[in-house]
């Protein structure tokens, strides 16, 4: 077998990756939106300017709760999780308080 056939065999298999769905979350400025997360580990967002994201233990301590608080009206992505294990990718949207 060439090695041209045995790269093309292997395409199908290489090009199966997919991207990860997100969870929309909507917040408006100065309020806060709580979401279980499961048991992940770390925290990344794209816009620290738009939402103040931290991680905190769940009561029972048996999940972690992502706690994002709105900051400036726009659209941001949050993971919580990094590394090996599981993440869940957030889309936050933060928009002005309604008068």
């Amino acid at each position: 077998m060439s090695r041209t056939l045995a790269l093309l065999l292997l395409l199908p298999v290489v090009g199966t990756a997919r991207a990860q769905a997100s969870v929309p979350v909507e917040v408006q400025v100065g309020k806060t939106a709580k979401l279980d997360v499961g048991l992940v580990n770390g925290l990344n967002c794209d816009d620290l300017g738009v939402v103040e994201a931290k991680l905190v233990p769940s009561k029972d301590k048996k999940h972690v709760i992502l706690v994002l608080k709105g900051k400036a009206a726009g659209e941001t992505y949050c993971r919580a999780g990094t590394g090996l294990g599981a993440t869940v990718l957030v889309k936050v949207t933060v928009s002005e308080p309604e008068t």
